[in-house]
């Protein structure tokens, strides 16, 4: 047998490789990257100082334990901002700002005693004496279930709870634009 099969095969490979290489390269716009190259803050999250972009994470506490009562149950909560949210170093949102949010709804487990969930959104937070509507994601928390006593002629109730200061971190779905009120005050 000749030795020519295989030297020919040796010589395909490296070929092969050296076409598929640059048959998957793209040509470069020395025109895009020279208008980019003089845009500085074009890769930046944020096109203002003052707006947190969607997908921003802001962390609360609870102010006070929430009681929800049944599956249908919606209602409001209180809590603080537990880390300020800064941008570019600056807190857009301060630490302590006050924070009103919704009760969804509430489940007990029928499968596990003792085991519910709560699933809250946040409403508007309040940064420098001005409410801020915020839209945040659904965030489904764990509670502990027990029942409610029961008026005269009622059956108890199922209640779900969480505790007051609980920590609970919700994420943006819509940009959150906070106004400097110091920045519109004419001088």
């Amino acid at each position: 047998m000749s030795r020519f099969p295989r030297r020919r095969g040796l010589i395909f490979w490296p070929v092969l490789l050296a076409l598929l290489s640059l048959a998957c390269s793209r040509p470069v716009d020395t025109a895009q990257a020279e208008n980019q190259s003089l845009q500085p803050d074009a890769g930046l999250p944020f096109g203002d100082a003052q707006t947190l972009p969607v997908g921003t994470l802001v962390t609360v506490r609870l102010k006070n334990p929430i009681a929800a009562e049944g599956p249908g149950f919606s209602g409001v909560f209180d809590a603080v901002v537990d880390e300020a949210v800064l941008v570019e170093g600056n807190p857009v949102v301060p630490r302590g700002a006050s924070v009103e949010g919704r009760v969804e709804s509430a489940q007990a487990s029928e499968l596990r005693r003792n085991r519910a969930y709560v699933r809250l959104t946040l409403e508007s937070v309040h940064v420098g004496g001005q409410d801020f509507p915020v839209q945040t994601s659904s965030l489904f928390v764990h509670g502990s279930a027990g029942q409610a006593p029961a008026l005269e002629g009622t059956p108890p109730s199922q209640v779900i709870g969480l505790e007051g200061g609980r920590r609970l971190t919700f994420r943006l779905t819509e940009p959150l634009s906070i106004a400097n009120p110091a920045r519109n005050k004419p001088h």
